[in-house]
């Protein structure tokens, strides 16, 4: 006879519903362990493609194809490996002779030749008479002349007067120094300047070359101490050039992070480098702040407190950074999003949500398809926005239907729902953009002015100090320009240097600017060509 209810079967019973509470409780939190582990894979998998990935945004279309077909249809068996190599015909292999590039494609057509002698055959030595010059070849190898370091001295006469012995000797004045406060001469500052900045010497290493090739003591310190010198001489022409790209009507806009020394701190501290373009001029200007606060974009686009007033009435054209909708929203700017900034919200994704991310990379695709063709044409502003309204815009309107309906069914705080939302808070800015002529899509172009000072960064490290930073700004304001307007920035440096007076008026250093200077080259060379 069953005995179902004895104390044993109960304490049985009770033990098993106990196991199953705590086996339920266990597959939950072995499914949030999942969950969290699988987040954190995609976020190691994010950092992974930062540091060691590709850094070009360009998508291959064939690759976004072969995805789109995986997730549609799913991934393909693997093919077997072949048993042997496959010969290519040897008319179809690439003809290594064709792609070759000559000497005349690698260097200068202008590049010095200096001719180390001329050697005739032995035959024609013993009978000159007997044979007729028919040409000549050339046998060259690529040489260079070392730098040296030397004084540069103007020697300056005394002279006593014959008969009045009474009479002081006279004696021409000194002539001005070509950096006040320093020894340097123009070639040798700008030979500094451009070691540091353009190619990312520090000056410790250049302490030590100096020191090493011609045998010349010259510090760090006093390296430094002559490069913010002859940034302080510049420095009228770094506010000539503020003033000139004030003068855009659109500005693109973005900032970067470098430390500084701070005494007392104990540490370095970070401050922000400011960068301002104008994208129809190309003028570039660089700008030091302590901070990334509105103040610094306020004082930049000349914020008067009285008033409560910007000078700037033009279009700015940003990232995401909520700083620049507030100041626009304010003091009503137009205002430009960054199309790359969204795409690479989606790209920071990595392979998670490909069902949002390939669709978004395809109509983006489309769109910079279309920007590249624009380019290669040179349209003029007009003609690319005749362009943009006809071809661009319904593809972004398009985006921004799917995009919208994808946002619905995603939870606002996952990392899609992020990149979704980041993109709709951004996208009438972006979509101004594609309704005009004048602003790029992205600010791809600004951010790549500031490239160099994040390479410089990895040698130097840090600025010496709050004040330094204004000084390299300048400087980097400066060789950007260069850049922009396809000047050798030595070569400017060492004609700004020799023609900017100790005292320069606002127009002497107006037209010592590098788009005064490539303008001035360039009229010259018309006129010489002309003539």
């Amino acid at each position: 006879m069953e005995n179902s209810g004895s104390p044993d079967n109960d304490q049985l019973l009770k033990r098993l519903g106990e196991l199953e509470k705590k086996l339920v409780r266990l597959e939950a939190e072995n499914t949030h362990l999942k969950s969290e582990l699988a987040r954190k894979d995609k976020i190691i998998a994010g950092l992974q493609q930062r540091l060691f990935g590709s850094s070009s945004e360009k998508l291959d279309p064939n690759q976004l194809q072969l995805e789109m077909d995986e997730l549609l249809l799913g991934k393909p068996e693997p093919l077997p490996e072949p048993s042997g190599e496959t010969s290519v015909p040897e008319e179809e292999k690439p003809s290594a002779a064709k792609n070759r590039r000559t000497k005349a494609d690698r260097f200068p057509k202008n590049l010095m030749i200096l001719v180390d002698g001329v050697t005739i055959p032995d035959e024609v030595l013993a009978n000159p008479e007997d044979w007729n010059e028919i040409g000549e070849e050339h046998h060259d190898e690529l040489d260079v002349i070392k730098a040296e370091i030397f004084w540069r001295r103007t020697i300056r006469k005394k002279f006593a007067h014959k008969a009045d012995k009474t009479r002081p000797p006279v004696i021409a004045p000194a002539p001005l120094p070509s950096i006040p406060g320093t020894l340097l001469a123009p070639t040798l500052a700008a030979q500094i300047i451009t070691d540091k900045y353009q190619d990312h010497l520090p000056h410790y290493r250049q302490s030590q070359r100096f020191r090493r090739r011609h045998g010349a003591d010259i510090g760090r310190q006093t390296l430094n101490a002559w490069t913010h010198a002859t940034a302080r001489h510049l420095s009228s022409i770094g506010k000539a050039i503020k003033a000139e790209i004030l003068q855009a009507t659109e500005l693109e806009v973005d900032e970067t992070p470098i430390d500084y020394q701070a005494p007392g701190h104990g540490s370095v501290k970070e401050g922000r480098l400011w960068a301002y373009r104008d994208p129809a001029a190309g003028t570039c200007y660089f700008d030091w702040h302590a901070g990334r606060g509105a103040d610094c974009l306020l004082e930049m686009l000349g914020y008067d407190e009285a008033t409560n007033t910007i000078a700037y009435e033009g279009t700015i054209h940003t990232d995401g950074y909520g700083v620049y909708d507030a100041v626009a929203s304010k003091f009503g700017l137009r205002h430009g999003g960054c199309l790359a900034h969204a795409r690479r919200k989606f790209t920071d994704l990595g392979s998670a949500a490909p069902e949002v991310t390939l669709p978004v990379f395809l109509f983006i695709q489309r769109i910079y398809r279309i920007e590249k063709q624009t380019r290669q044409t040179a349209a003029p502003p007009a003609c690319r926005e005749l362009i943009r309204r006809a071809r661009s815009l319904p593809i972004a309107d398009e985006l921004h239907r799917f995009i919208l309906g994808e946002y619905k069914k995603q939870r606002p705080v996952s990392n899609c729902g992020q990149a979704l939302g980041y993109t709709l808070n951004q996208w009438d800015k972006i979509r101004h953009c594609l309704s005009q002529g004048v602003l790029e899509i992205d600010t791809n172009l600004v951010e790549n002015m500031i490239r160099p000072t994040k390479l410089g960064m990895k040698n130097w490290m840090f600025f010496g100090s709050l004040e330094a930073g204004m000084n390299n700004a300048l400087i980097y304001t400066l060789l950007a320009n260069c850049r922009a307007q396809d000047l050798d920035p030595e070569d400017y440096l060492v004609e700004a240097i020799k023609r900017l007076p100790p005292e320069a008026t606002s127009d002497q250093a107006a037209a010592l600017t590098p788009a005064r200077i490539a303008a001035e080259r360039r009229a010259k060379a018309a006129d010489e060509e002309v003539a």
